[in-house]
This record gives C-alpha cells, structure tokens and sequence, in this order.
C-alpha cells in the first residue's frame, strides 16, 4: 500500500444502531459530550502514531471504540505509547474542562465523560487501551505466548468483575448501557478461552 493512498474507515452496523438507542433513552447533551470525548481519545491516538512515524491504514469504529491499523509494526514501547496517548489526552481534558466548570457549570457534564472514557479504557482487557499497555508490556518482559495466557486470564476476571457490577447497576435501575459495554468486553476473553467462538464469514 502507497504512503499515499487515503486511511480507509470502517464501521461497524453496531455503531448507527447504538448512536439511535442513546438518542431514545438518553440526552442529546449527554450523547455530544460522550462523541466529543471519543473523538479526542482517539486524536491522541492519532498524535502519538504520527510522531512514531506510524502511517494509519485503517480505522475500524466498533460499539466499543475504534481500531486503529497501522502499516508495518511497531516496537513493544511503542505500542505502549500509542495506547497510554488515547487515555492521557481524556483525562487532561477532564482536569481542564472541570476548572472551567466553575465558570459554566455545564462543562462539569463534559469533563465527566473525559474522565470515565479514560479511566475506562485503562482496565486491563483487550481490546481497551489498558489490555494492549499491558499485553505489550508482558510481551516485551517475556513472550508473546505468556503474554496471551495472563491477559486471557486477567481480562476474563476483570470483564466478569465488571459484568456483576453492571448487572447490580442495571438493577437497580439504571447503567444500562454500562451493561451493553460490560457484557461486549466479556466476549472477548470468552472468545480466547474458546467459550465464545468468534463468527466465520464464508
């Protein structure tokens, strides 16, 4: 592929479906803080991979956030740096945008979003930002192969944890789509373990 060929985008049938049902059961307001946070998450991203030198082939936007391709392969410590960007940017902008709270309340609401995206995607579970920090880190200490096992292992266990805590949510009546996200990162370490066997085309 030519360094200048266009990033091709991806997106996934799950992305208009949920973007509609957040229309319905939640607010407008509440929906342009959440995109506005996704969309710097993923500008850090973006930031980080253009000072590695790092062309972006490909960007495939999912119910859970958007992958991101790259042409050729990055070093361990790279990895790590690209993913760490995503986060830091969200929860920067979160101190920010809560100092301006003091000036315009609604800012609050903004820096609220910045900081639980953040936060969320530095739990340890692939495919979140904090699963590759840490799937990358054990890799680079040891091997790919032991670095598979112990996310597999941690991943599952932190997902489950999740589950529970968005299923009492749900309970007690609200967290629901904390429900929808909890229940989509189990899947992927059901998948490694071979519980949850991905979908075959063809």
């Amino acid at each position: 592929m030519s360094r200048n060929d266009p990033t091709r985008i991806i997106v996934s049938p799950t992305v208009p479906l949920l973007l509609a049902l957040f229309v319905l059961l939640s607010s407008p307001l509440l929906l342009g803080a959440l995109l506005l946070a996704a969309l710097a998450h993923e500008l850090g991203h973006c930031a980080m991979l253009r000072w590695l030198r790092a062309r972006v082939t490909a960007v495939r936007i999912t119910a859970l956030g958007a992958e991101m391709r790259i042409e050729g392969r990055l070093s361990y410590g790279g990895e790590i740096l690209a993913a760490v960007a995503g986060p830091a940017v969200n929860l920067l902008l979160a101190l920010l945008l809560a100092y301006g709270g003091r000036l315009w309340e609604v800012l609050y609401l903004f820096a609220g979003t910045q900081l639980v995206l953040g936060l969320f995607n530095l739990l340890p579970i692939l495919p979140l930002d904090g699963g590759s920090m840490l799937w990358n880190l054990l890799a680079w200490i040891t091997e790919p192969y032991t670095a598979d096992r112990v996310m597999t292992a941690v991943g599952f266990g932190t997902a489950a944890v999740l589950t529970l805590a968005a299923i009492w949510a749900a309970w007690q009546g609200g967290g629901f789509f904390f429900l929808l996200a909890a229940l989509g990162l189990l899947w992927h370490p059901l998948g490694q373990i071979g519980v949850a066997k991905p979908l075959q085309s063809g």
